[in-house]
């Protein structure tokens, strides 16, 4: 994995105390199938569980996308961070002691950048706190009391802060601890000004709510401004730390409680976040926006099986909704939706209903499609066959979506019995087949093709085989079958798992996957450990002898096939001393591939 990297023993170290169930779990909904654990894959639509973890292998895999690896890979998928990265976050959250590793100059100012970063952002943090505490804050902190109802340790476990509408007041205070404006300026929180030097804050008079990843590192903020200015709401821009489509406030806090009840609440605004937490609601998020974008749906859905979107009853909510249906299809999630009041929010309805009375509105939540369909029922033309071909046109766009052909054919029956449609005519207006007709005749099969690369299927049992015991991994890399497989990607793993032979490690799955850079490498090893053998190491070892012999049989048969060829051409060109010499080499691989004949003392 290149120069100044972590010592190979040290990742195994981490590796091994790492809990890969406990880690995936954070982020996925697992339950227990047998020996292993499955879930909602949570890097495509997945609809039926097809994310197996193997605790045992310490490998996952998807058998919908063919995504793979081993706990270091899902962190630097899920996080967006590199190998070094996920090594160190999981050694520090498991108590593994790293060496200082050498870095290039290049990684070591990513690195070093990334954690200015974060402590400009921890600095502002600490300010808007301040600034809430301090005699200028009485405004904010009435506000938040009397007004939204908020108790002192509620805005503390939040961190809620405030900063005063002054021009300058966090640029000095960064400036008094030594930060750059520059570095200030790109963490989003100074503006350059613009005309002349110099900036200004980006947070006047307002509320201010951090905003954290899924790690807890504060990566932004947002801001409520106090009395009619506008805009009502600010967050920061998009940074190196802060991507809006990838955010969800509250998310660090929310997953464990998804994941006791089952079930994830969407909501628009951090006040609706905050008074619903603080109300037992724990499993309350919100988008960085009025609609959920295909990143926070992943997720979501890998969280809890129930998905709850909670819209204001105005038409702006109901927009979102609808805005937020396809995008929620189209990951393979069929959500429910709860649609408030008129002049009602989130924050407003919990206070006025209670714990109970939120919990009973929430209980009666109905599908989103269902709520989609209706309103655009509800807002065609029912009296024109015009119109009610527009509203089949519309509303079956959204059922031509839903993953789930039954669901879907029941959706598309319901709307045709709404508009007084055969449901046959409501198909064949979008183009669907109806359940009983007649079918094109299937095209005839394919001839099976032959095994790439002269046979994948004997490499990869080789190196199940290896990952199986490491008595097989000894023999198979003495023999030189790893080093020498056809296939160019199953070569490579088969070197990296006679490397770890060779430094005398343990060739399991996941310490194979962390030799390997090339996330295809990392793909095909998840699969073949799910896939893998269950042998002891005399029988593992037996197979691997065995498994070497036919791998020299087959390789001294295509090696005499083709010095029969040389020979033969020799003999045409009438060159006798090579006819003798490539003689001479075809007799010495016979002597040498016959077995001994067998004496009798």
């Amino acid at each position: 994995m290149g120069e100044g990297r972590i010592p190979e023993h040290k990742i195994d170290e981490v590796r091994q105390a790492a809990n890969i169930a406990e880690v995936i779990g954070r982020r996925v909904k697992l339950i227990a199938a047998g020996k292993t654990l499955k879930g909602l894959c949570p890097f495509h639509g997945d609809t039926d569980p097809s994310f197996i973890v193997n605790r045992e292998r310490g490998t996952w895999h998807c058998f919908g996308c063919g995504e793979g690896g081993n706990v270091f890979t899902f962190l630097m998928k899920d996080e967006g961070v590199s190998f070094p990265e996920a090594v160190k976050e999981l050694a520090a959250r498991y108590g593994v002691t790293l060496p200082e590793r050498k870095r290039t100059p290049a990684q070591k100012r990513q690195d070093e950048h990334r954690a200015r970063l974060l402590r400009v952002m921890e600095l502002a943090g600490n300010f808007f706190i301040q600034q809430l505490a301090a005699p200028s804050g009485e405004p904010a902190r009435r506000y938040l009391g009397q007004d939204r109802g908020l108790k002192p340790q509620v805005i503390q476990e939040f961190g809620l802060g405030w900063v005063p509408e002054a021009w300058e007041g966090l640029r000095r205070f960064l400036g008094s601890k030594g930060v750059p404006e520059e570095l200030a300026i790109e963490s989003g929180l100074l503006v350059p000004r613009d005309k002349g030097d110099g900036c200004y804050d980006r947070f006047r008079g307002r509320v201010i709510f951090p905003i954290a990843d899924v790690a807890g590192r504060l990566v932004s903020f947002g801001g409520r401004v106090l009395g009619g200015g506008e805009p009502k709401y600010l967050n920061g821009p998009e940074t190196l730390l802060f991507k809006k489509s990838a955010t969800l406030y509250n998310l660090e806090r929310a997953r464990p409680f998804m994941r006791k009840k089952d079930r994830a609440l969407v909501v628009e605004g951090y006040f609706d976040v905050i008074t619903l937490a603080a109300m037992g609601f724990g499993e309350t998020v919100a988008p960085m926006g009025t609609a959920l974008t295909p990143q926070q749906v992943r997720r979501l859905k890998g969280q809890a099986s129930r998905l709850v979107l909670v819209f204001d009853g105005d038409e702006a909510g109901r927009r979102a909704a609808r805005r937020s249906l396809p995008i929620c299809l189209a990951e393979g999630v069929q959500p429910e939706v709860m649609i408030l009041p008129t002049g009602e929010d989130p924050d407003s309805f919990a206070r006025e209903q209670g714990p109970e009375g939120m919990e009973k509105a929430i209980a009666g939540a109905g599908s989103l499609i269902e709520a989609v369909i209706d309103d655009i029922i509800g807002q065609g033309d029912l009296a024109s066959p015009e119109g009610k071909s527009k509203i089949v046109a519309e509303a079956g766009g959204v059922i031509k979506q839903i993953s789930d052909p039954v669901t879907a054919w029941l959706y598309l029956g319901r709307l045709a019995a709404r508009l007084g449609l055969p449901v046959e005519v409501a198909a064949a207006r979008l183009g669907l087949p109806t359940p009983g007709a007649r079918r094109a005749p299937a095209p005839a099969p394919r001839a099976p093709q032959a095994p790439a690369h002269g046979g994948r299927q004997w490499q990869e049992a080789a190196l199940q085989l290896a990952l199986s015991q490491p008595e097989a991994a000894r023999v198979l890399a003495e023999e030189g079958v790893l080093t020498s497989l056809p296939d160019q990607d199953l070569a490579a793993v088969g070197a990296a798992i006679a490397a770890i032979v060779d430094d005398g490690g343990r060739p399991e799955a996941a310490a194979v996957i962390s030799r390997l850079e090339d996330p295809e490498h990392h793909r095909l090893l998840s699969r073949l450990s799910q896939d893998g053998l269950s042998l002891d190491p005399e029988r593992a070892a037996q197979q691997a002898r065995a498994l070497a012999a036919k791998v020299r049989q087959v390789q001294n048969r295509d090696q005499g096939r083709e010095l029969t060829r040389q020979i033969a051409e020799a003999q045409r060109l009438g060159d006798h001393e090579q006819v003798a010499k490539l003689q001479a080499q075809h007799r010495k691989m016979i002597d040498i591939s016959s077995p001994e004949p067998s004496r009798k003392d």
